[in-house]
């Protein structure tokens, strides 16, 4: 059996080859948040709902309320049917679908993680940059999430020597946004910098626990447009997921530290 054998459809178990239905119909859009799970129950799973609440009426018209301790207890049942260990760490990802109905909630079992809590990746990034728009782009869609993947087919196209493995989104003003569907940080001197949620910005739940940790941590924060042109001007970039952050090594010949994303992640709960 693998961790992907079963999916649960509004709390339904249900075996993915019994449910054709439902994922014809996540071919005419979704909105999507992934959540990280420890013990089996999903970390600020609330603050996730609400966002794809809000995502789900801007996009479709339509209001959806979620009950998080139910959604909690439907996730449990997921990973425990496919057999995923009961402690430690791993992705689910929660679709919200239009239906008849108003709205079907889909919860996809996910990789495992290796760490407790958030962290920091071992795996340090390239980066190439692109200016695309899919509109609603700071809606967490499945066209956002498709845009963003042909964005990294074409950077890896482009610099194939260079291997990139992640792409920042910029707008026709060349202010970034993201890096892929995740919040981009920028690092100048001792200030971290973000791109306010008025310019398009993904407005996430690891983007809030970030903001937080960088304020429990004492570091100089400011919302400000991070300039595609200006990107060499910055000591370090990074970006916030489920994972935790991930640092940005490079983006073409201009190289990136890693300073400090290790003191923000200790403080991410």
């Amino acid at each position: 059996m693998t961790p992907t054998d079963y999916i649960s459809v509004n709390g339904a178990i249900v075996a993915p080859t019994t449910s054709i239905d439902t994922f014809e119909r996540l071919r005419a859009g979704y909105v999507h948040q992934d959540m990280r799970v420890r013990d089996r129950r999903p970390l600020h799973v609330a603050a996730h709902l609400a966002l794809l609440g809000r995502a789900f009426e801007r996009v479709y018209g339509r209001r959806v309320v979620l009950s998080p301790a139910m959604v909690a207890a439907w996730c449990a049942d997921l990973l425990a049917r496919n057999r995923y260990p009961s402690g430690g760490s791993c992705r689910v990802s929660a679709l919200l679908i239009p239906s008849e109905r108003g709205a079907d909630l889909v919860l996809v079992g996910g990789e495992i993680l290796l760490d407790e809590g958030y962290s920091v990746r071992p795996v340090r990034p390239s980066a190439s940059v692109d200016c695309y728009d899919v509109g609603f782009g700071e809606m967490p869609t499945s066209a956002a999430f498709e845009a963003a993947e042909a964005a990294l087919l074409r950077a890896r196209n482009r610099h194939k020597v260079q291997g990139s493995h992640v792409v920042l989104r910029t707008d026709d003003e060349g202010v970034t946004l993201s890096a892929g569907t995740a919040p981009l940080f920028a690092v100048e001197g001792h200030t971290i910098i973000t791109t306010p949620l008025a310019y398009g910005a993904p407005d996430t739940v690891e983007r809030q626990l970030t903001l937080d940790a960088i304020a429990r941590s004492e570091i100089a924060m400011r919302e400000d447009v991070v300039v595609a042109d200006a990107l060499d001007r910055y000591d370090e970039l990074f970006f916030a997921d489920y994972r935790g952050l991930t640092s940005i090594d490079r983006i073409g010949q201009t190289n990136y530290m890693s300073l400090v994303v290790d003191r923000i992640v200790r403080s991410m709960r």
